[in-house]
């Protein structure tokens, strides 16, 4: 009798200490700003030279074989990401298609003349 009460303490905290655990693993992706922050890579395609660098939660540097500018401000509202060159106020829109923790499908990324979607899958670098 004296060891159900030690028992349900335990088994809350247990609880407790679980539910912590996959609230933490939520946050873990694309609209996390903390955990956007960082180098993503795309993961189409033998070569992956086109990269998403989000510095912090303003300035992304995206490089590639086909990019006269580098540098560009953006935002992420709802479910698009928007981006913007410096000094500038027309923005393109790049729906956010899928998020999977290390993952994020980004579409309109590149154009297209009626094959394909447009849309780039990114893997975060560690």
């Amino acid at each position: 009798m004296k060891n159900i009460p030690t028992f349900l303490i335990l088994l809350s905290l247990v609880f407790s200490l679980n539910s912590c655990e996959k609230d933490g693993d939520e946050n873990v992706n694309f609209y996390d700003a903390e955990y956007r922050t960082g180098l993503w890579i795309n993961a189409v395609g033998p070569v992956k030279k086109d990269t998403l660098h989000f510095v912090d939660d303003l300035n992304l540097i995206r490089r590639g074989d086909f990019y006269v500018h580098e540098e560009y401000l953006y935002r992420v509202d709802g479910k698009n990401l928007f981006i913007r060159l410096p000094g500038t106020t027309s923005e393109t829109q790049h729906p956010i298609l899928v998020v999977d923790k290390k993952t994020v499908v980004l579409g309109n990324m590149y154009i297209t003349i009626g094959f394909g979607d447009g849309s780039g899958t990114f893997l975060k670098e560690n």
